[in-house]
């Protein structure tokens, strides 16, 4: 079986807080929460977007080209690195 990986890091997460919310959002996402917390939410549903694309457009394409596969497409979170001082 073959896999593809794709690891997304999202660059602009407060002005994509910005855009989606208004920039009283922004304001407070910036200075009140966390931006790792803002950071992983963006993410999050970055991700959940770009998996529903592949399994509707992946699936068509495939029919479309005559190929039978089993196409399984699910999020994973990268292993963390553990260190022991």
């Amino acid at each position: 079986m073959k896999r593809i990986i794709i690891d997304i890091d999202i660059q602009n997460i407060i002005e994509i807080v910005k855009k989606r919310k208004g920039r009283l959002s922004a304001f407070f996402a910036k200075y009140m929460i966390k931006e790792e917390t803002i950071r992983e939410e963006v993410e999050r549903r970055v991700v959940d977007e770009i998996q529903k694309g592949l399994e509707t457009n992946l699936k068509i394409r495939l029919h479309q080209e005559g190929i039978k596969a089993r196409v399984d497409v699910r999020q994973s979170n990268p292993p963390t690195a553990s260190h022991n001082d």
